[in-house]
């Protein structure tokens, strides 16, 4: 089982756009292929349990809110006033344009 998408049938008028679309679409009917020809198969070599996906993915969550807690503390130091790389960041830029260094 294949599916074949409209790649290169669109009448567009600007021919990057027109060929930016056919490569998207070619990409993608391409991709799709590829995991319907791997979920039609025997082949269990690259195999990933419902399980290891439930870890991998909460591993993702886990580390996506980590990084969104330290983005919000980061934001709130720098609303504060208490943030030190900023402060630095700001006061480099000011001594620049003052003249005071280089």
């Amino acid at each position: 089982m294949s599916i074949k998408l409209i790649t290169n049938e669109l009448a567009l008028t600007d021919p990057d756009f027109r060929n930016d679309l056919i490569d998207n679409f070619t990409t993608t009917q391409d991709a799709i292929n590829k995991i319907i020809n791997w979920l039609d198969s025997d082949d269990t070599s690259d195999f990933v349990s419902k399980e290891d996906l439930e870890s991998m993915l909460q591993k993702l969550r886990d580390k996506i809110n980590d990084d969104n807690k330290e983005l919000k503390e980061r934001i709130n130091r720098i609303l504060l006033g208490t943030d030190v790389e900023s402060i630095e960041i700001v006061v480099t830029q000011i001594l620049k344009q003052q003249g005071v260094i280089n």
